[in-house]
């Protein structure tokens, strides 16, 4: 009976060494982390933080005469900032996905009627041949869904069925609701669309509708239509990233969705958002700083 019990033991033993691995698998999944919670046990995202990494960068995009605003000679807000300071250098950030990630030779689906018409637009942008043609930046519009600065922090609120982004870039607020309304008419139509969220788990899913077609999605893409359809996805990975995506859909001008990847970098504990101006057009303070012009305008003495 003795030597029954100690192989008995040992086989146990041998059990627990052999379990033990895949337990501390489980083990690892299971510390997965969780953001802390809010008042209504969503995950809380609150606080400053640092966009990072989140543009349409296009692989066949043509050539744009947009660049710096001191080489362009086209009229541009004055903007000032020393950019947001975070938590962590951006080296937490690498091997993060960025930018376009579907499709992801970054080839845009346009539609060939689409295309030919921006490849047409884009050459009419310096100098402007009308109003229609002048960068939206440089007319202070709204953003839109991508067009904000990165060097301006965001503010994130959160209150039992709302979910407030501030932005500094133009003082935008969206004020996103998920209560589990629906969206408004089809006949409103707004410069940062009409936004609803609903959270699946540790993420917050935003659904974009009602855009107008005043804003852009970037420099090779200085437009949209009224049929843009958002989709972002908020999720925090730990306590100094959120990671972010957002879908990009407009039949009007691609044949399939855009999907872009990105990151919120939690900005230094003491950020604030600071008023922002924005000078239509100014050309006033680059003179007195001396910043460079467009060739053939007088530079301002050093």
């Amino acid at each position: 009976m003795k030597a029954v019990s100690r192989i008995s033991a040992a086989t146990a033993v041998l059990a627990f060494v052999v379990t033990a691995g895949p337990l501390s698998g489980q083990e690892k999944a299971a510390t997965k982390y969780v953001a802390p919670r809010t008042a209504d046990n969503h995950p809380d995202m609150q606080g400053a933080w640092a966009r990072r990494g989140v543009g349409l960068q296009e692989a066949n995009a043509p050539s744009t005469p947009l660049g710096d605003f001191g080489s362009t000679g086209q009229p541009y807000p004055t903007v000032f900032n020393t950019g947001v300071f975070t938590t962590q250098d951006r080296s937490v950030l690498q091997g993060r996905p960025a930018g376009v990630i579907d499709p992801a030779d970054r080839v845009l689906p346009w539609r060939p009627e689409a295309d030919a018409a921006r490849r047409a637009f884009i050459p009419k942008m310096i100098p402007p041949a009308s109003l229609a043609y002048v960068e939206k930046a440089a007319r202070c519009v709204l953003p839109g869904p991508l067009e904000a600065d990165d060097r301006h922090p965001y503010q994130i609120i959160q209150r039992p069925g709302y979910f407030v982004m501030m932005y500094e870039y133009n003082h935008v607020t969206r004020v996103i609701p998920t209560d589990g309304r629906a969206h408004v008419g089809s006949d409103i139509r707004l410069f940062m669309g009409d936004p609803v969220g609903h959270w699946e788990g540790e993420t917050l899913v935003v659904d974009t509708t009602n855009f107008n077609d005043k804003t852009s999605l970037g420099r090779t893409v200085p437009y949209h239509s009224d049929a843009l359809h958002t989709v972002e996805r908020f999720t925090r990975i730990d306590p100094n990233i959120l990671d972010y995506q957002i879908t990009i859909e407009d039949p009007k001008m691609f044949t399939r969705p855009i999907k872009i990847a990105g990151t919120f970098q939690a900005a230094d504990p003491k950020t604030e958002l600071m008023e922002f101006a924005c000078a239509e057009g100014s050309q006033v303070l680059p003179n007195v700083f001396g910043f460079e012009f467009a060739p053939g305008r007088a530079q301002a003495s050093k």
